[in-house]
């Protein structure tokens, strides 16, 4: 277990401006992450916000973070002013606070040129030599869950299972991407009162079963593999198909990303036929331009302009967020986003289920994207929608029967 023994109030604090896109930088708060309000914060509140980190960390998408990948997340964030240097002072506040339980190695050991500056290159090359990774790690792969609870922990000083707001403070607060600020460009908000499941119905499919249902064949109609996920564009286009395949070709399970436009249905709606062969795998990596932040100058905060502000994202990292009501001039819980609804290659719908105060069953409601003031952004825990607590008790509940 990871234990914090000294101070790093700025450490923590630059992790996610450095990984994580913005519009506009706002301070998560404690009071933020504790939903319940009762300054202890637990594992599960804590959960969302490590989730959102793991997303930046894992630099090509393949849901595990590789050695090299956790130690630049690591150097980036003991890098405190982002100058791709680790000083000595660095390099010892972020031990203590990350590695405390463990003898610290010494800089000189690192530091290999000795010229007191501790680039990227060394700390990897010594880092691999001692194995910090593998306190992370299980089996040598450090996943979502593993990720979550190494984060935890360093926040968890006492190990009592609960992360005070003294902790917390040792620590420092978490920068996440915000959109909810009335200096961005608003988009023109759809009436509930117009709203209909028609077009849904009639065009779109389930994210949700499309990610566990839909079987992967190849082009001569054998079957290769199966979905993983769904990756969204930036303008809320779906930009491609995650799928592992291969299990019986030489080369073994491999996950591959191919164009949507590439993909297609088959006859009886039950898979996809993707172009990809044993021969023509490695034509389908990932594309790291779809999930590299890209410039939204006309949108952004005056003063900021210029900043990277927006990326793509997997299916899988807007659901299970939670989505929010405007309550005055803040914002409530309503419930969780359990699926969203494609139609014509984009996100058409985000589908909740509410609290149990809104009553049984799942709603849809239109996906707002990179809007200011409301809807979702790449790294936020919460997807805030533009309408009040009497508005969206007003939908419908969504039939999944009626979809063709």
């Amino acid at each position: 277990m990871m234990r914090t023994t000294r101070s790093c109030s700025t450490a923590m604090a630059l992790v996610l401006v450095a990984a994580t896109p913005a519009l506009a930088q706002t301070t998560w708060t404690y009071s933020d992450i504790d939903q319940d309000g009762n300054l202890e914060l637990s594992s599960a509140e804590f959960e969302a916000l490590g989730r959102e980190l793991f997303v930046t960390w894992d630099a090509d998408q393949d849901q595990i973070i590789g050695e090299n990948e956790f130690y630049g997340g690591v150097y980036d964030a003991w890098d405190v002013n982002d100058d791709d240097i680790l000083t000595e002072a660095e390099y010892s506040e972020g031990w203590g606070t990350w590695f405390g339980d463990y003898d610290e190695v010494a800089y000189g050991d690192l530091d290999l040129d000795g010229d007191a500056e501790l680039i990227e290159d060394e700390f990897h090359t010594g880092f691999g030599q001692v194995g910090v990774y593998d306190t992370w790690a299980t089996d040598g792969e450090l996943g979502e869950d593993q990720f979550v609870t190494g984060l935890y922990d360093v926040y968890d000083a006492d190990d009592d299972l609960v992360v005070t707001q003294a902790e917390y403070d040792v620590v420092g607060t978490f920068w996440m991407t915000d959109v909810a600020t009335t200096d961005t460009l608003e988009a023109e908000v759809i009436s509930l009162a117009d709203w209909t499941y028609d077009d849904l119905y009639a065009g779109g499919f389930s994210a949700e079963d499309f990610i566990d249902e839909m079987v992967v064949y190849g082009v001569s109609g054998e079957e290769i593999g199966e979905v993983e996920d769904i990756i969204i564009g930036a303008d809320g286009q779906i930009a491609s198909i995650v799928a592992e395949v291969g299990g019986f070709w030489d080369i073994g399970d491999t996950h591959v990303s191919i164009p949507f436009d590439e993909v297609a249905m088959t006859e009886v709606r039950d898979g996809i036929v993707i172009p990809v062969t044993e021969d023509t795998v490695g034509d389908y990596g990932f594309d790291q331009e779809v999930f590299s932040a890209v410039t939204a100058a006309d949108e952004a905060v005056s003063g900021v302009d210029d900043a990277e502000a927006i990326r793509g994202w997997r299916a899988s990292e807007l659901i299970g967020d939670y989505a929010r009501v405007r309550d005055g001039d803040a914002y409530g819980d309503y419930g969780y986003v359990s699926d969203l609804i494609l139609r014509d290659g984009a996100v058409a719908a985000v589908v909740v289920q509410p609290d149990a105060a809104y009553g049984a069953g799942y709603r849809a409601y239109p996906y707002y994207g990179y809007e200011g003031g409301y809807g979702w952004n790449a790294g936020s825990p919460f997807y805030d929608m533009p309408y009040d607590q009497q508005e969206v008790g007003e939908v419908d509940v969504l039939d999944y029967e009626r979809f063709e």
